[in-house]
């Protein structure tokens, strides 16, 4: 199974969500390789902090070369789910993955420029429809680091905008709020169910929400292929 956490832009989450859903596949037993395409180097930085704090279990993690097509379906031979946290911008990248990715995961904040941005890589994603290996790419957005005051309608406001100006787009039920448990996983090492309880209570139930909508949509998918 190949995962893919990608969008065009910089700077909306998606290195942490790919170590998270990393911990969280590894929790069912299965065996995982995280894939570090992006320069800056997030994951393979969690992933050096966690080794140098000793915690466990370790994530395995690696870098992926410029051509990475070939290297993914060769992990993808060797284990149960490979996690790749791919690059913004890194548009040759993103056009390799579209053709063998099992399920895309964008996440986007609530910011116009966020939004626009997705829409910009929803309609490239569509674009190498044809060249996947079931005809579409099963891509879905999650609305990430939302406002998260009880009374904030901005991820609403979000979801309406997107479905009005990209018809079909589909995007996970839950999202995500703007909690300081994400930022406590990159500087720890840890994920976020490895935290106090006390600190990430909220932000674990949010993603185990967005974990579990992903399992019912791979198991959907594969029930008709």
């Amino acid at each position: 199974m190949i995962i893919v956490v990608g969008h065009e832009k910089g700077g909306v989450g998606k290195s942490m969500l790919a170590v998270n859903l990393a911990w969280r596949i590894r929790q069912e037993g299965a065996s995982v390789m995280l894939v570090d395409t992006d320069s800056t180097g997030t994951s393979s930085g969690w992933y050096a902090i966690r080794q140098a704090h000793g915690v466990e279990p370790q994530i395995p993690v690696i870098k992926a070369p410029d051509n990475p097509g070939p290297v993914i379906v060769d992990l993808a031979g060797k284990y149960d789910a490979v996690i790749i946290d791919v690059g913004a911008r890194d548009y040759g990248k993103l056009g390799q993955l579209a053709r063998v990715v099992d399920f895309w995961l964008a996440p986007t904040q609530v910011s116009q420029g966020d939004l626009d941005s997705t829409l910009g890589l929803h309609a490239a994603v569509r674009a190498t429809d044809k060249f996947h290996k079931n005809g579409r790419v099963p891509f879905y957005v999650v609305l990430n680091r939302t406002p998260s005051g009880w009374n904030s309608s901005e991820d609403q406001d979000a979801r309406e905008y997107l479905e009005e100006l990209a018809p079909g787009i589909e995007i996970l039920r839950t999202g995500l709020k703007d909690r300081k448990s994400w930022r406590d996983v990159g500087k720890t090492g840890k994920s976020l169910f490895e935290l106090p309880r006390r600190d990430a209570v909220k932000a674990v139930e949010e993603f185990e929400d967005v974990y579990q909508e992903i399992v019912e949509r791979l198991e959907a998918k594969a029930a008709v292929q």
